[in-house]
């Protein structure tokens, strides 16, 4: 159950990241909901999986709520377990059977409800309302002002009960120190105190940040970036001075039908990728995984390279550098693609589709000149001229 709510929240918060307005799902009877600021007031028939910046969910639940985001406020009746993350978590509603709330500030409020079994754990945690069995809490700060039905074990740094509070089982306190229960909480005879050492606790802060490295300075990025850009080049570089008709050959296709280009570099893609399911799944082909992975890898960073290049030296010769300069212009026009589309990373969502329509664009170029090369009724060097005379006109 624990591993299953895991899950389903960690698939909640990636939706959730992804997607800035509403998206709705049915699957099975259940219902997922995902989005910026969420106010759920439509009964589910099954279980209800919704995450989000802001998530209120007011309408019933059948069987199981599992609900993830910054804030998350649980108000409506749940048949059967409520599973709960974010910074500030709050159940102010029923759950027929267990909870387990966890963030920074979790509150289980005066209307909230559990059936079964509570389980809170957060840097505050609070207890106002009813729990029908055993409850287990965690936290730096805990304060209790509701009624446990069964057992409760209380872990934390600093812990207090209210006037209202009350646990009909044991009470297991573990704590830096043993503190004064009073009576209407649970008599003497019902509380046993474990020690812990909270001085770890009291030095969090100081731990939490210690080995941790700073943030690079300018000259580690810069020193970064040009290792890169070396390493770039010389793979380029490569290619441009062994395979120079080849590449050119490959650039005057991409430049000539772009569109065209890009689809069958997504094409070539797919069938790439589509090699490692087929040797995992083959006991032939498993020892090639690695190759078939591999490839994938190399295909991708050549496309990339390839379809940088194309467009640089597209722009090169519209400013008059000519359709074939020499290798040390070729190099520097590399050396600018490289550089601008790595400027293209930092320009939010529309810099990583242009980033992989590059990859797309190489990839598409380079399967359009195997399979040039690999069909012999094509003639490279009339092709060659017909695609110098389309670029040309």
């Amino acid at each position: 159950m624990i591993l299953r709510a895991l899950a389903v929240l960690v698939l909640c918060l990636s939706c959730g990241s992804a997607l800035a307005d509403r998206y709705e799902a049915q699957l099975g009877g259940d219902r997922f909901v995902s989005g910026g600021r969420l106010d759920e007031t439509v009964p589910s028939g099954r279980d209800l999986l919704v995450s989000g910046a802001q998530v209120v969910t007011r309408g019933d639940v059948t069987q199981d709520l599992f609900a993830a985001g910054f804030s998350v406020d649980m108000e409506g009746a749940t048949g059967g377990d409520v599973t709960a993350a974010g910074a500030r978590v709050r159940l102010d509603g029923r759950a027929g059977g267990d909870a387990m709330l966890s963030g920074v500030i979790v509150t289980l409020d005066r209307q909230g409800e559990v059936a079964g079994n509570a389980r809170l754990f957060g840097g505050t945690a609070t207890v106002r309302g009813a729990v029908g069995g055993s409850a287990v809490v965690a936290a730096s700060e805990i304060r209790i002002e509701g009624r446990v039905a069964g057992d409760m074990q209380l872990a934390g740094d600093a812990i207090s009960f209210g006037p209202e509070a009350r646990v009909d089982g044991r009470l297991t306190i573990t704590a830096p120190e043993e503190l004064i229960v009073p009576d209407h909480v649970a008599p003497s005879g019902r509380v046993s105190y474990e020690y812990m050492d909270a001085g770890a606790w009291r030095d969090f802060d100081e731990l939490a940040w210690e080995g941790i490295p700073e943030a690079p300075s300018a000259a580690a990025v810069g020193g970064g970036f040009l290792v890169s850009l070396a390493f770039l080049l010389a793979v380029g570089g490569t290619f441009l001075a062994l395979a120079p008709d080849r590449v050119a050959t490959m650039r005057r296709v991409a430049l000539t039908r772009p569109g065209i280009t890009i689809l069958v570099g997504g094409l070539g893609l797919s069938a790439l990728i589509g090699l490692v399911p087929v040797s995992a799944i083959s006991i032939v082909g498993l020892p090639l995984l690695p190759m078939a992975i591999l490839t994938v890898l190399l295909a991708w960073l050549l496309g990339y390279l390839l379809g940088a290049y194309v467009v640089a030296m597209g722009v090169a010769r519209a400013v008059g550098l000519g359709d074939n300069p020499v290798l040390p212009v070729r190099l520097a026009v590399l050396a600018a693609a490289i550089t601008a589309a790595a400027l293209l990373n930092f320009v939010p969502i529309l810099g990583w589709v242009l980033n992989v329509a590059l990859v797309f664009l190489g990839l598409g170029a380079m399967t359009e000149g195997v399979l040039r090369w690999a069909i012999p009724d094509v003639d490279p060097v009339e092709d060659d001229e017909m695609l110098r005379s389309e670029a040309d006109a």
